[in-house]
């Protein structure tokens, strides 16, 4: 007990002091949410772990993020007569289990204030609210919050620390000026490397010979000379003119 409540302590303590986000996170896939800012959460890589449980008193809640399987308690009693669902709760004092919702019933969003992602899920009288925390130094783990309500309460809180948990930061691309600079190179160096190499081996061209096009570009410095004396004669006997 002393151990379950030294870890609950710490979970709510990373819960209160993390990051906070700006805007609300909107939900990809059954355990994806992404913000506006391009950052992410993706918790999909629990699909593939073993159930999770937690045990207070006479209750004990198994869940299994992500996908649906079907869940059986230790004494053997499968939780909604063996279809698969995402969370369970077992009675040991009456021998009776819950289904407390599905990966369907299941909506991943940010918390209250925007501090950090929680799985709402909502079937028939239920509601489930699993604060997920993120803590990269330890494995998954999933606690009970706050204990189990009274008799007619049907709204339960849990606590999944993991390092799934953890905000992504989105994949840095290449800009807009970025690629055309790689394509400009890529082609003149495509250009210039292959029509020498073509013209080498097709011609046997040597010396200046191999650069493509070479008459043109050995007559370009006069070119470009010959067009800057033009652009400022122009503008000279314009000018003459004017007077």
């Amino acid at each position: 007990m002393c151990s379950n409540a030294t870890f609950i302590v710490f979970a709510l303590f990373l819960t209160l002091f993390c990051d906070t986000t700006s805007s609300e996170c909107t939900q990809m896939a059954p355990c994806i949410c992404t913000l506006p800012d391009g950052h992410y959460y993706n918790l999909t890589g629990l699909a593939n772990e073993l159930l999770l449980n937690d045990t207070q008193g006479d209750y004990t809640v198994y869940f299994h993020p992500c996908t649906n399987v079907q869940i059986m308690t230790e004494s053997g009693e499968k939780c909604d007569n063996g279809n698969n669902v995402s969370i369970c709760m077992f009675n040991k004092y009456t021998n009776l289990t819950s289904n407390l919702g599905t990966i369907k019933e299941t909506k991943m969003k940010m918390s209250s204030g925007n501090k950090f992602p929680i799985f709402e899920i909502h079937h028939d009288k239920f509601i489930s609210v699993i604060n997920i925390v993120c803590f990269t130094d330890s494995k998954t783990n999933f606690k009970i919050d706050s204990g189990i309500p009274p008799s007619g309460s049907y709204e339960y809180h849990f606590l999944l620390v993991s390092p799934y948990g953890c905000k992504i930061e989105p994949l840095k691309g290449l800009s807009v000026g970025s690629i055309l600079v790689i394509l400009f190179f890529t082609v003149v160096g495509t250009y210039f490397i292959g029509g020498i190499i073509t013209l080498r081996i097709l011609r046997g061209a040597t010396g200046w010979e191999m650069l493509p096009n070479h008459d043109f570009w050995s007559k370009l410095p006069l070119l470009v000379r010959d067009g800057i004396v033009f652009t400022f004669n122009c503008c000279r006997a314009d000018s003459y003119e004017r007077i």
